[in-house]
């Protein structure tokens, strides 16, 4: 008995390719088979960003990581209870980590202990000395500026509108461009970009400098501004 494994794979091959070319037929055409119009819009503004985002951190280095932890803790701590009295402060969250030092020997000579506090609030509530009090010497680390959810959302609401306004009407002059009275939309994709914080970095040891560590410092409050968009993407069916 002889096998025809070349003569079943071709069998098979020729199978498969009729249920395909079979699936294909069966599936409706995008516009009944008439024009297909790819288009694209996006609308964008700049928004003046209301909030922001402070860090703050403290270090210790001492002989044991007990000590070491508990100087950073005290320091939060104290920062943590001034910090909650401002009707202002929304998000504060904190963070510890201890590490140790060593010597060219390779053996642990000191223990550090990095406490950081970081919270947001409105950039209005800024102005002024006394408007952020913390513990010395916590220091400044980093500041971010962004747009407040609310305000972001407005933004975004006013810009779908004109991304999707802009869409339509691109739609409408091609669809007339090209001898057709109209157009229905077949597939439509809309997506909002919204910028993410803008940060303004500080010298990670700025927390050594007496000044940066003054609870009483003032603090600028040019927070510049966010870019936002919406970009409306799809395709329409010119009709006749």
């Amino acid at each position: 008995m002889q096998n025809h494994p070349s003569k079943f794979i071709l069998t098979l091959s020729a199978a498969m390719a009729l249920t395909v070319s079979q699936a294909w037929a069966d599936s409706p055409l995008p516009c009944g088979g008439g024009p297909l119009l790819n288009l694209s819009t996006s609308s964008s503004e700049e928004v003046q960003n209301d909030q922001v985002r402070m860090n703050w951190m403290v270090q210790f280095e001492r002989t044991s990581a007990a000590e070491a932890m508990a100087e950073a803790n005290r320091v939060l701590l104290t920062s943590i209870q001034s910090l909650e009295k401002n009707s202002h402060i929304k998000n504060l969250r904190n963070n510890i980590q201890t590490y140790p030092q060593y010597n060219r020997d390779g053996q642990t000579k000191a223990w550090v202990a990095q406490g950081s506090l970081s919270f947001e609030m409105p950039l209005e509530a800024l102005k002024g000395k006394g408007s952020v009090e913390l513990s010395a010497p916590m220091a400044l680390s980093n500041i971010q500026y962004f747009v407040s959810p609310a305000k972001s959302e407005t933004s975004v609401k006013k810009l779908t509108q004109q991304a999707i306004a802009e869409f339509q009407q691109k739609a409408q002059d091609a669809a007339t461009g090209f001898g057709h009275k109209g157009y229905t939309v077949n597939q439509v994709n809309i997506q909002d970009e919204r910028a993410g914080m803008a940060p303004v970095p500080m010298m990670a040891r700025m927390y050594a400098s007496a000044d940066m560590s003054s609870k009483n410092t003032e603090l600028a409050t040019s927070g510049g501004s966010s870019n936002l968009s919406v970009s409306v993407n799809g395709n329409v069916c010119l009709r006749r």
